[in-house]
């Protein structure tokens, strides 16, 4: 039915990524892309303990999954490196710009695509669908669950006197990926990411989401 279609609208999906080089990063607390940093969990995909920027999924790592990993938080660009880490981040380059042989290995799920090298990103550019004007409500069941190291990382929370009041400041922020009202209190919590923690869900009975 249509609720299941919603669902598979989320996260938003990117329309499609292009490549815009190899580029140098920095070691662990001074990485170039770090918009997944703190994040922890979110659905299928996990963050490295031990590389906190980094989604990881070494045995399977493509431009596909790095893409859609990095479009839960609506992210501009994501990088690849080292052939299974996944990185996303609203800037890239701080570090300046690579030889493009640098990057130079196969991902390892898919031995056609590049995913950059020791030290090196593949970088490309995200774009998305449009935001349709109308978020619509979905229930918690259709989105994943996402855990992180601070509740600000996964949302924030302002005053808002309805539901309706909470939809139109998540549409104006660009940082708001969706939002949930909770009317005991008269909060609005916004998601920065398309998945909702456990602290949120406990308190609301659906979200609204940017499509």
């Amino acid at each position: 039915g249509p609720g299941r279609c919603a669902a598979a609208a989320v996260p938003p999906q990117p329309l499609e990524f292009r490549h815009l080089g190899c580029y140098v990063d920095g070691g662990n607390g001074n990485r170039d892309l770090v918009g997944l940093e703190g994040v922890k969990k979110f659905g299928q995909f996990e963050t490295h303990p031990s590389n906190p920027a980094f989604g990881h999924d070494g045995s399977k790592m493509t431009l596909q999954l790095c893409s859609q990993m990095c479009s839960y938080g609506r992210f501009r660009y994501f990088g690849v490196q080292s052939a299974g880490f996944c990185c996303c981040g609203s800037a890239y380059g701080s570090h300046g710009i690579a030889q493009a042989g640098d990057c130079s290995r196969a991902c390892t799920g898919n031995s056609v695509q590049i995913c950059g090298g020791g030290s090196r990103n593949s970088i490309y550019e995200l774009t998305y669908p449009q935001i349709n004007p109308v978020m619509p409500k979905l229930p918690l069941t259709s989105l994943p669950n996402i855990t992180a190291s601070a509740s600000s990382i996964t949302h924030r929370n302002i005053a808002a006197s309805s539901a309706v009041e909470c939809a139109t400041i998540c549409y104006g922020s660009p940082d708001c990926q969706g939002c949930a009202f909770v009317p005991s209190s008269r909060m609005c919590r916004l998601l920065r990411f398309a998945a909702v923690p456990a602290e949120v869900a406990s308190e609301t009975e659906g979200v609204w989401m940017k499509l």
